[in-house]
């Protein structure tokens, strides 16, 4: 796809920075824990150090009680942070963590053909880290936000002999983006889903090698498979599809058979917007799958809210009155908003975004986006068209 003229810099920009910026900056007033804690990034650090001593990973908690979730290849992959004093690793990992929200505007603008001015995109990254998903993976010093970035840089980057192999590590680090290859697969990307599975598997090797027990307690003792190690399944904390029929009492055939209509429903419009010639479109269809239909998502999950945001801004302002209406929507349900004060309940986080109030807002919003980008993707005109302006 051609990259367009650079847009000129709206007089809105920079003042619109400066107010996201001072929101920021109130709530580390209010909540200075909110920005200096990073609980899990402490408890991969500690992951790492498990590994390092030889002491099980699953048996109770790393950190205080807090327990470590991710296969036994991540906890690989933290050792190197325990080479560096904890304040310095929070700072680098928010610095990456920022470096990385403005790769994602450059890279999802890009792919929509948008080579947006210096203001736009810091706009953008302003508005990226104001989203709830966004600012919460921040809070927590989550690495939502790492593996979002990888992701998509591997997915939608140039065909080579290389493609795969982040997504791979990325899975092999978070079950999660596993999705992603049934999604090369579908479009016709198979080597790609081969480099991404082979890679996985061998970082999988990697984990049995330095850290066999665990492995074992992981992949072979169902560790991988309890979605409720931190939280239970029908708790208000998971946002998944699981999670919402958990609540409502529905046996467990029905969750199985709900989201595999969900996630064939979302693939189908992801390979859809991949054929006709929509990358960021089904990458993000996917990426939100893959948080709608696991068996747990945190709030944090639903990172790929982010790429959705570009994509809708970059519509609204070539002129689209339905993209402009739906940027709005998104931002309405995704903004942190502070939505309760300080107090004994909220804790050193801040109580943010509609899905502190409402449990399964992030959850609709995912199935309304497929629905709405389904009913696009088959009602506008040509193979090339944009969609009319209302």
């Amino acid at each position: 796809m051609a990259v367009q003229e650079r847009t000129r810099t709206p007089g809105w920009a920079w003042p619109a920075v400066a107010v996201l910026l001072l929101a920021q900056a109130v709530v580390l007033a209010i909540w200075p824990a909110a920005h200096l804690l990073l609980i899990d990034l402490q408890v991969y650090r500690a992951g790492g150090e498990h590994v390092l001593a030889g002491t099980p990973l699953y048996d109770g908690g790393v950190l205080l009680d807090l327990p470590f979730v991710y296969p036994p290849f991540a906890a690989v992959v933290f050792v190197p942070m325990t080479a560096l004093p904890l304040p310095l690793l929070k700072f680098l990992w928010t610095a990456a963590g920022v470096a990385l929200v403005v790769f994602v505007v450059r890279r999802s603008a890009a792919l929509v053909g948008w080579r947006p001015a210096p203001a736009v995109v810091a706009v953008l990254v302003a508005v990226l880290l104001a989203l709830d998903p966004i600012r919460t993976t921040f809070y927590l010093g989550q690495i939502n936000v790492v593996l979002l970035a990888v992701v998509l840089a591997d997915v939608t980057g140039r065909p080579s002999r290389w493609r795969g192999v982040g997504l791979g590590l990325a899975a092999a680090v978070k079950l999660t983006p596993l999705v992603f290859v049934v999604y090369l697969l579908l479009t016709g990307r198979v080597r790609a889903a081969v480099t991404a599975l082979t890679t996985f598997a061998a970082a999988v090797g990697v984990g049995v090698l330095v850290a066999p027990a665990d492995s074992v307690a992981y992949w072979l003792e169902g560790t991988f498979a309890a979605a409720d190690r931190i939280s239970p399944v029908a708790s208000a904390a998971n946002h998944s599809l699981d999670g919402l029929l958990a609540r409502a009492g529905a046996p467990g055939w029905v969750g199985l058979a709900a989201t595999a209509v969900v996630g064939a429903a979302g693939l189908a419009v992801a390979v859809a917007a991949h054929r006709r010639g929509e990358p960021l479109l089904g990458v993000t269809v996917c990426g939100l799958l893959s948080a709608a239909v696991a068996p747990f998502a945190w709030s944090h999950h639903f990172v790929w809210f982010g790429p959705l945001v570009v994509l809708l801004a970059h519509r609204a302002l070539v002129g689209s009155r339905r993209a402009a209406a739906a940027l709005a929507a998104v931002l309405a349900v995704t903004l942190a908003v502070v939505t309760r004060l300080p107090g004994p309940t909220v804790g050193p986080i801040p109580s943010t975004g509609l899905i502190s109030l409402q449990p399964d807002v992030y959850l609709v919003a995912v199935i309304v986006t497929l629905v709405l980008a389904w009913w696009w993707l088959t009602t506008r005109a040509g193979d090339g068209a944009r969609d009319r302006v209302a």
